[in-house]
């Protein structure tokens, strides 16, 4: 066949056409992505790596060498492929000085963790080695250790929160290597911390990159106790802040929402994200990632508490752990306000043994009765007295009510102090600590007074902390307590005897003046001289979580006692503490004491 009949046998095969589909910049790219280039890894020129290596560094000829760490990155590499460069590295390992830092950060950047155990083990050789003749990689080497503690984007949710088998034996190879590096070159202790804390994840990062940073940090404590403080110390300091993002009210409004809520896209956006002068956050995706945060480290504190064997308390590791917390729960916790489900770590522990609850209330004891610490801190601490004494139900009433007798002797002590003056200071902020006090006592004994007044000598007890004095004394705790707390507070005690608190209410109620006052900065301020209701216990709303807490945990149920003060008769209105007529109760008195968020009682209307 001539040439000419072979160009127009083509020509009929493959006819051109200039009426083609047209296709967009974003399907070719598409198109590219789909089908990435492949190659293979054959060393240039059949070189062996140390001639490319001592030839860069005599002769700087750079192109062998930039080949050699272009494939290094690029090369799809097999397990032959992998050991035969690791073994050549080896055999150069005294020259990878940091001239040769490029060639070392490719040898890093291979996928090594799932290979067969033999090339894992010649890897964690090749780096052990690497760094006790050049310890200035050591940086280098942990942040790629660290950063593969970080999951890919498209990797799934682990199931129940367990690791994927494939997993499970990745984490094994990096740990192992980590512990060598730790036990081999001391200065990987420091480098390791600096790089954990770096390289955590974002607040607002995806659930699973948050369980699968957390679930390594505290595979480090396993071979690494020693860490405990220092990791536990980061831990929380990052969960808090996703607390403090994804607040309790939000979370019940989008437990609650129903359907009709969530097919109008302006409701639904203000109960699900909350956009800051950074970034967007989506609260319901931070929740969930707390919660699994929070139940990955609440088992973590079980596995220490108790033995896995026998299932049998362990006190020694527990008494270990309380110590390592309660510095982590003073520089952290307690002075960040309105948290809501981070601070129930101590609630845990403090389950797991009496002693630990003993030895966390005298903690906070001492905080309150110590006048150089912040008034601030004063008041959270009283705060974390009465909801612990409110919510744990394996508290003994003995500790609820020696500790009912300590708040008691010091609320005495203080209005004795207060009544050798001519005069009395009504300012809420000089005596809000005295304040915090009184309102902590009020609500225990509303929230425990099932428990307090089983038997006469329970009776008997409540009067002898002479409730009434607190009640009438100059300074007027019922002025500035919760009006939840004090009604509630005044029906128990009517009820009972114990103290006469409506006509105070009353009184209160006709003499209502905001306080004005100027800030540090020149602002002014109008308080309605009412204190916060704070409980740090409140309800825990977190479902995986939660299981945790739930068993420990105790509901307010409310009682015969309030429904019978919404049915009382006016005439019954005790009011001869300041000798005026018998007048009707004011109409907070029919409001109802139940469970809710803080202060620990819902307040209706």
């Amino acid at each position: 066949m001539s040439s000419a009949s072979q160009r127009s046998t083509r020509t009929v095969r493959t006819p051109s056409s200039i009426l083609k589909k047209p296709r967009s910049i974003k399907s070719r790219l598409s198109e590219l992505h789909s089908t990435p280039i492949k190659v293979r890894f054959v060393l240039p020129h059949s070189q062996k790596v140390n001639s490319i290596l001592e030839g860069y560094i005599q002769s700087k000829v750079s192109r062998d060498y930039e080949n050699l760490v272009c494939l290094l990155r690029d090369a799809e590499l097999t397990d032959d492929d992998v050991s035969s460069i690791l073994t050549e590295a080896t055999e150069c390992i005294s020259i990878l000085n940091q001239n040769l830092r490029l060639f070392v950060e490719a040898l890093l950047s291979i996928p090594w963790t799932d290979k067969s155990p033999k090339v894992v083990s010649e890897y964690q050789s090749f780096i052990v080695n690497l760094l006790s003749a050049h310890n200035y990689h050591a940086k280098m080497v942990v942040d790629k250790l660290v950063k593969l503690f970080l999951p890919d984007p498209t990797e799934p949710d682990w199931p129940e929160g367990t690791p994927s088998k494939k997993d499970q034996n990745k984490f094994v190879n990096i740990h192992a290597l980590i512990k060598l590096l730790l036990n081999v070159i001391p200065m990987c202790r420091e480098i390791l911390m600096s790089s954990v804390t770096s390289q955590f994840p974002y607040y607002n990062k995806s659930t699973h990159m948050h369980e699968y940073y957390v679930h390594n940090l505290l595979c480090i404590l396993e071979y690494q106790p020693c860490f405990r403080p220092d990791i536990l110390s980061l831990l929380f300091s990052k969960l808090i802040i996703m607390d403090v993002n994804a607040p309790r009210e939000e979370i019940e409004k989008f437990l609650n929402a129903d359907e009709e809520m969530f097919s109008m896209d302006d409701d639904a956006k203000s109960v699900k994200t909350s956009t800051t002068a950074f970034t967007q956050v989506d609260r319901h995706a931070l929740s969930h990632a707390l919660d699994i945060c929070l139940e990955k480290v609440f088992n973590y504190f079980k596995s220490k508490c108790y033995d896995s064997n026998s299932g049998e308390p362990n006190w020694e590791q527990t008494k270990k752990l309380y110590h390592d917390m309660i510095v982590i729960f003073e520089k952290i916790i307690l002075p960040t306000y309105d948290t809501h489900h981070v601070q129930f770590i101590m609630f845990l522990l403090c389950s797991y043994n009496i002693a630990v609850t003993e030895a966390f209330l005298n903690f906070l004891w001492k905080k309150v009765c110590n006048p150089n610490v912040a008034p601030v801190l004063r008041q959270a601490s009283v705060n974390y007295i009465a909801s612990l004494l409110a919510r744990a139900n394996f508290i003994p009433l003995t500790m609820v009510k020696g500790t009912l007798q300590q708040l008691a002797e010091w609320i005495h002590s203080y209005i004795s102090t207060q009544d050798g003056l001519e005069c009395v200071n009504s300012d809420l902020r000089v005596h809000q600590v005295f304040y915090s006090v009184c309102q902590a006592l009020f609500y225990i004994v509303s929230f425990r007074h099932k428990d307090l007044v089983k038997s006469k000598k329970s009776i008997v007890f409540l009067e002898s902390l002479n409730m009434a004095k607190m009640v009438t004394s100059r300074l007027n705790p019922l002025r500035v307590c919760q009006p939840a707390v004090v009604q509630n507070f005044a029906a128990i005690t009517r009820k009972y005897q114990l103290a006469y608190c409506y006509t105070v209410i009353d009184h209160n109620s006709r003499n209502v003046l905001p306080t004005i006052y100027q800030s540090a900065n020149g602002t002014v301020v109008m308080s309605n001289n009412i204190l916060d209701g704070y409980y740090p216990f409140d309800p825990f709303v977190l479902e995986r979580s939660g299981k945790k807490i739930h068993p420990s945990y105790r509901d307010y149920e409310e009682t015969e006692s309030n429904r019978e003060t919404e049915q009382s008769d006016a005439a019954e209105v005790d009011d001869f503490l300041f000798g005026h007529e018998v007048s009707s109760p004011p109409k907070s008195r029919s409001h109802k004491f139940s469970y809710g968020s803080s202060p620990g009682f819902k307040f209706k209307i």
